[in-house]
């Protein structure tokens, strides 16, 4: 516990307002450090389209097979609408000159035979375009890694404005293409719409078959019936008829011998042969009544014969009348043959009246034949339209199968028919339409190398602050003296930056020998970090001589705004707009400018303009010290104790 006693009695002993600020800005210290570089390069990637960059199209538009190309265009428009960068579409002059003064941060050409090459595909040899991305690392080291980092979406830019041109020249005569397969098109509707009314004929045939089939079905029983009613009635009529044949001759027979027989009934054979006509009337009358009530049996073989054997019996029944003696001799046994006639007339009759029945079965018979043969006709009429219907749909069909097969071959003959090895070249070209090449005005070849002007700088500044911890700003026996102001400001000046120019000596020669810096311009290299290091020697030697011990809180304050300021990393257009302000009034961007120039090359205008703005600033300081020198010959009780000393 004693331990937190005594650290308690040290915070105490800051008591004054401006011992207590200085506590509080130790613990600022790492927000500041922190907060302000990561507040400069939160969202560097986010800020790409702040960076100027310029691009030159020399492409010229060709005409291929009646198609103008124009990739160059085409590649520009892709830019403006995406504006990765902050695109300037400028010439190759101003290019050149902006990326070399560092108005423009890297260029993009096109050049002239752009359109050329990627319409050379359309006579089947395509040719792999070029474009140039040309860097300068004089302008940034990082810039190039951040162009690299978004390549890949340039590079897909690059190749949609060339599959773009590529295709227009490839199918220059497209139009002919697209109307061979409009023709195919056109084909393969009519066989779709063709093959629709087939559908549908064939739909109606079908249905008109299923009726048809119905209609058989009904005939089939019908027909068969009327089999069997004739049958039937071959079966009964037959018989009956030769039944009726052969009682005729027993018949006759009888008769003649009851006329010899029956001589001596001559006086009963008048009275018999009147009652026996009677009675043939009446037979007579009983088979036309059966052939009035069933008009069908008249056609009938046996009907027929058996109304001839009436008519002839009727004739013989006269002749006996007329041949009276003769009849009266054979009248009992005509007699006789009438009572076996009339005795088989009643199973006539009902034989007679089975086969109308039969005949009757026959009729119902051809009645279900009559409406079947209906129902086929009826079936068959349907079934016809949309047999014609099937047949003009396969018309169209064999129409649209016609065009088809024409569209499709004038498709073909578009196409270019290449060997296995020009596919091969065509598909590598074709993968990659355009070479991207890269080149780099004055390389820093590496990560150290290319960041060596900003950890340079950084190392400058940081002396300031820990040389002063050692050494006193102005020795007040210089004041007290009677040597003028500038001898006492620059007397207390001197010592550090005599060692500020050594330590940049020292790691200039360390860096170089021991990594390999190789340096563009060495002497121009270590004459600007000596100039470096007297200017921010100068610098925080007027903080501490203005300000005391709090000047080394404003060197550290000086330091972190430089360190997000001088875009020594990302460029000076990715920084907030607070930054960016800051950008141009701060030595360390000067310094790092111009570092870069003498490391890796680049425009000696801007190592003249910071050496120059470098050289103000230590006149500056060195004048405002002198100034503070004079003041502070003046004594009073606060410069002898101060509030603070470090």
């Amino acid at each position: 516990m004693r331990a937190f006693k005594l650290a308690w009695q040290e915070i105490r002993r800051f008591r004054k307002p401006l011992q207590r600020a200085a506590l509080v800005f130790i613990v600022l210290v790492p927000l500041l450090y922190g907060g302000l570089y990561l507040w400069a390069n939160w969202d560097p990637y986010g800020k790409l389209n702040q960076i100027p960059v310029a691009v030159v199209n020399e492409d010229k538009p060709v005409d291929v097979q009646g198609q103008h190309v124009d990739a160059g265009k085409i590649f520009t428009d892709e830019l403006r609408n995406d504006r990765i960068f902050d695109w300037h579409f400028v010439s190759r002059a101003e290019a050149d000159e902006g990326v070399h003064d560092g108005t423009y941060y890297f260029k993009i050409s096109v050049p002239e035979d752009f359109s050329r090459k990627l319409a050379s595909g359309a006579n089947g040899t395509p040719q792999r375009a070029g474009m140039l991305i040309t860097l300068d690392d004089a302008n940034g080291y990082i810039v190039g890694k951040m162009a690299q980092t978004v390549q890949s979406e340039l590079q897909t830019k690059i190749s949609a404005a060339a599959v773009s041109a590529y295709f227009q020249s490839v199918f220059g005569n497209m139009q002919r293409l697209h109307d061979g397969i409009t023709n195919a098109s056109n084909g393969a509707d009519q066989l779709r719409d063709g093959l629709g009314s087939a559908q549908k004929g064939s739909g109606d045939l079908v249905t008109g078959l299923d009726k048809l089939k119905a209609g058989a079905d009904k005939l089939a029983p019908g027909a068969q019936q009327v089999a069997d009613g004739v049958g039937t009635i071959n079966d009964r009529v037959g018989p009956v008829a030769n039944r009726i044949a052969d009682s005729i001759p027993a018949i006759t027979g009888t008769a003649s011998t009851a006329a010899n027989d029956a001589a001596n009934l001559a006086s009963k054979a008048s009275d018999v042969s009147d009652r026996f006509s009677g009675k043939l009337d009446t037979i007579q009358g009983r088979i036309t009544q059966v052939g009035q009530n069933h008009p069908d049996v008249q056609s009938d073989p046996a009907y027929q014969r058996l109304a001839e054997i009436a008519g002839d019996l009727t004739s013989s029944v006269n002749q006996v009348n007329a041949t009276a003696g003769t009849v009266k001799n054979r009248t009992a046994s005509v007699a006789q043959g009438a009572s076996a006639v009339a005795a088989d007339a009643p199973q006539l009759q009902a034989q007679v009246s089975g086969a109308a029945g039969k005949l009757q079965q026959l009729s119902n018979g051809a009645k279900d034949v009559a409406k079947g043969a209906n129902d086929l006709d009826n079936g068959i009429g349907q079934a016809t339209p949309g047999a014609k219907s099937l047949n003009q749909g396969i018309g169209t069909l064999h129409g649209g199968a016609d065009k088809l097969s024409k569209g499709l071959k004038d498709a073909k003959d578009q196409l270019p028919v290449l060997s296995s090895q020009q596919q091969r070249d065509n598909a590598a070209t074709l993968a990659s339409p355009v070479d991207v090449a890269t080149e780099n005005l004055h390389p820093a070849d590496n990560y150290g190398r290319g960041l060596t002007p900003f950890f340079f700088s950084i190392a400058l500044v940081v002396f300031g602050i820990t040389a002063f911890l050692v050494l006193r700003p102005i020795s007040k026996r210089a004041l007290a003296s009677k040597a003028n102001s500038f001898v006492v400001a620059f007397s207390g000046y001197l010592p550090a930056a005599t060692c500020c120019v050594l330590a940049a000596v020292l790691l200039d020669v360390v860096v170089s020998l021991g990594l390999g810096l190789d340096a563009r311009y060495p002497w121009a290299l270590l004459g600007i970090m000596v100039l470096a290091a007297a200017a921010f020697t100068a610098i925080a030697h007027l903080c501490r001589v203005a300000l005391g011990g709090v000047g080394s809180a404003v060197i550290l304050i000086l330091l972190l705004l430089q360190l997000t300021t001088c875009a020594g990393t990302y460029p000076a257009e990715t920084l907030p707009g607070f930054f960016r302000a800051l950008h141009p009034v701060l030595p360390m961007s000067y310094l790092v400018d111009g570092l870069r120039v003498t490391i890796t090359g680049g425009d000696n205008a801007h190592l003249v303009r910071s050496v120059l703005v470098l050289a103000g600033y230590l006149i500056a300081a060195l004048a405002l010290s002198t100034f503070l020198a004079k003041r502070k010959r003046e004594w009073s009780i606060a410069k002898l104790k101060p509030d603070l000393s470090i």
